[in-house]
């Protein structure tokens, strides 16, 4: 009797991964090699390439330079531990007073005293302030000792000096923050990169929990962004992206506000739109085209409707593409159309999705734009060409 391939499940995964490798090759190929729109889409992808390789030049001489700060910050620090320097009392009680404007609501409150290096606190604080306020106050160089004469409160009530200011936040390790320097991404970047080598020279399932782990910890050292925004997991129209625009149209606003309230002319001027189809008076069916002309569908809905003035709407609930928007028509002095749009959009996959997409060439903001051009074009170049045969505006 054979004893049981152990590697069989990494041989299966192996070969998984080989085909979705060879899939994604040949969509990039076909979408790059395209012989109609193949050589503007590869000069956008070497202009993206320069860009990306500018910012990271940028991002390298910033991290280098947030670095030797760290190290001579830390160094300082060190001495100053080691060899406690003497501060007069004026330049203390300064310092203890910056300390307190970081880490206390209503530092105005206090009262610093300083004594041959003994600072002595008076004055009014919230109870949930005291602990990290004398805690701050230890830790200011040149401070030898803290008398505590503070009058704490369980909550400000009426006392007016307690009013107002929310509670400060509490300083976080520069991981657990939501930004990070240019320092720490560089070396989370670099310590994702070294463990996704490492996990593919695994070839094992702790090597792909590895390499996984790397790839989780590289994306978020480069994109800056929280995982949570990058995958999407929020569900929040916030995370995505907003976009505002405004043309002025050669043409009545009652013309406009119909051209547009047709949602099944939109194809006509907007390249990226498929088919609408209408569902109901106010729901639609959007078929338009994703990265590398994949379509993606989903259901919007009319939210407001006045004739003449404003159309808006948003996706349905559970729609794989979040979005809302609303387009206000402005009529001029000279009985032409101003026409204000603005959108707020989050693909699919979020903040990963929007970088799929921009790889491809299908940016939302350029899609707009070229758009809104077309559909300028529309209704000036359409509506003297049917009325009067030849284009009397300019």
């Amino acid at each position: 009797m054979l004893p049981p391939n152990t590697n069989q499940p990494v041989t299966a995964a192996r070969s998984a991964v080989t085909a979705v490798s060879i899939a994604l090759a040949s969509a990039l190929a076909m979408y790059y090699l395209d012989p109609r729109s193949g050589r503007r889409r590869r000069a956008l992808l070497r202009d993206r390439t320069t860009h990306t390789l500018r910012q990271t030049r940028d991002l390298l001489d910033t991290a280098i330079t947030d670095a030797r700060n760290r190290a001579q910050g830390l160094y300082c620090t060190a001495v100053a531990r080691l060899r406690p320097e003497q501060v007069d009392d004026q330049r203390l009680a300064e310092r203890v007073r910056s300390k307190l404007g970081r880490v206390c609501s209503h530092p105005r409150a206090l009262h610093v005293e300083v004594d041959k290096g003994r600072v002595t606190l008076r004055g009014d604080i919230l109870r949930q302030e005291l602990s990290g306020v004398l805690r701050a106050v230890k830790h200011v160089p040149g401070v030898r000792d803290v008398t505590n004469e503070l009058q704490v409160h369980e909550r400000a009530g009426r006392m007016p000096f307690l009013q107002g200011n929310s509670q400060r936040a509490q300083p976080r390790p520069e991981f657990l923050q939501q930004n990070w320097a240019p320092a720490p991404r560089v070396l989370a970047a670099a310590t994702g990169a070294a463990m996704i080598a490492s996990g593919v020279t695994l070839r094992s399932w702790a090597g792909a929990g590895l390499a996984l782990g790397g790839a989780a910890l590289l994306t978020r050292g480069v994109s800056n962004r929280p995982l949570t925004r990058i995958l999407g997991l929020r569900g929040r129209l916030e995370d995505g992206m907003t976009i505002q625009k405004t043309i002025h149209v050669y043409a009545d606003v009652a013309e406009v506000y119909a051209c547009w309230r047709q949602l099944e002319n939109f194809p006509r001027f907007m390249s990226h739109v498929r088919e609408v189809r209408k569902l109901s008076d106010k729901r639609y069916h959007w078929v338009v085209d994703g990265p590398a002309g994949i379509p993606i569908e989903w259901d919007a809905e009319i939210t407001a409707d006045v004739p003449g003035e404003i159309i808006a709407w948003r996706t349905v609930p559970g729609s794989v593409v979040h979005s809302t928007g609303v387009v206000h028509f402005e009529p001029d002095a000279y009985g032409d159309t101003r026409v204000h749009v603005q959108m707020t959009y989050r693909p699919p996959a979020n903040a990963a999705g929007r970088a799929v997409a921009k790889l491809l060439g299908a940016d939302p903001r350029r899609q707009i734009d070229a758009d809104l051009a077309r559909f300028k074009s529309y209704m000036e170049v359409g509506k003297t060409t049917s009325a009067h045969g030849v284009a009397t505006r300019h």
